[in-house]
């Protein structure tokens, strides 16, 4: 059973310790600990490119052999400022991947999908083709139960993960005919760090769409602008739509940047090197985490229109024995 990596390592081994070479400075979110690892060893579970939805189950490893051997190249050609059609494609499917396969991801598609699943169930009970529910469950109605917990419904997350692999080349074409703000981190003044999902929803300009801020290395990130007039088109991989500017961050937006980073992260960050302010750093920006907010608009005909948007949210940490 292979060890599949969520996180590609090659992104990772961008943000290895000049002082613990070959090692990532990590910080677990839970429990505050730290930690030293190799790439290999982190943003990894068993089989988790495997999808026996698809046609061809290990699917997503091909299209990452055109992702992972190009990134340090891709990336070297956003330091210079020099970027070509090629470059493109390898970050927007870099971004695209850690947004249809990474367990955060994964987790925040399940929720519109229940919401749907849901919906459905309520309908067919309005027209009489569920019966009540056991004495067991008081003989209450299905969408009674749904309303108060007693039963909710399980989403395969192989199902989601599916979704987005198969819709992963239309992310791309969205990612990568979109404008691109290119963040460079001075020196003197911090640095980025990355996660087990290294995704800072937003600053967005449209309200319609949110922005992604991802790191691509210590001393680079990028913020893409998706824009709407490019969903449900034929991907075009020449990127016409393609824009991007370029500046340099202060050490008040780093540190912006980084605190979405700690929040969007699922358990775990990791910095290029140790610090004093490291912990209470994360201490102070870990009780969030990517979510999905689902809405339900009511429909005259029965059921509900399901509107999903991401966000990041409180959350509560499982308190530890």
């Amino acid at each position: 059973m292979p060890l599949d990596h969520f996180v590609s390592q090659v992104h990772l081994r961008n943000f290895y310790s000049a002082e613990e070479p070959r090692r990532l400075v990590g910080v677990k979110k839970d429990d505050l600990k730290k930690f030293s690892a190799r790439s290999e060893h982190v943003c990894r579970r068993p089989d988790g490119s495997t999808n026996d939805y698809l046609e061809e189950p290990r699917a997503i490893e091909d299209f990452l052999t055109h992702i992972e051997p190009n990134y340090n190249a891709a990336l070297e050609a956003v330091r210079r400022r020099e970027v070509n059609v090629d470059d493109v494609f390898v970050i927007a499917g870099f971004v695209a991947y850690l947004m249809c396969c990474s367990p955060t991801s994964i987790r925040m598609a399940t929720r519109p999908i229940a919401a749907s699943v849901q919906s459905a169930a309520e309908i067919i009970e309005q027209r009489g083709l569920i019966p009540p529910a056991p004495k067991e469950f008081g003989n209450r109605r299905l969408a009674e139960l749904l309303d108060d917990g007693s039963v909710h419904f399980n989403i395969d997350e192989k199902y989601p993960q599916a979704i987005g692999i198969s819709q992963i080349e239309g992310r791309v074409n969205i990612l990568g005919n979109a404008l691109w703000d290119v963040l460079f981190a001075d020196p003197a003044h911090g640095a980025f760090f990355t996660s087990d999902f290294p995704v800072h929803l937003g600053p967005s300009y449209d309200p319609r769409v949110v922005s992604k801020t991802v790191p691509l290395a210590p001393d680079v990130a990028v913020c893409i602008h998706p824009q709407l007039r490019e969903r449900g088109k034929e991907p075009d991989f020449s990127f016409p739509g393609f824009r991007a500017r370029f500046r340099r961050l202060k050490a008040k937006e780093i540190r912006l940047i980084n605190r979405g980073l700690v929040e969007s992260a699922e358990t775990m960050v990791f910095y290029h090197r140790d610090a004093d302010w490291l912990l209470p750093f994360v201490r102070k920006h870990r009780e969030y985490r990517c979510d999905t907010k689902v809405s339900k608009i009511p429909s005259p005909t029965g059921g509900s229109m399901i509107v999903a948007t991401q966000a990041i949210v409180p959350f509560e940490r499982p308190k530890l024995s």
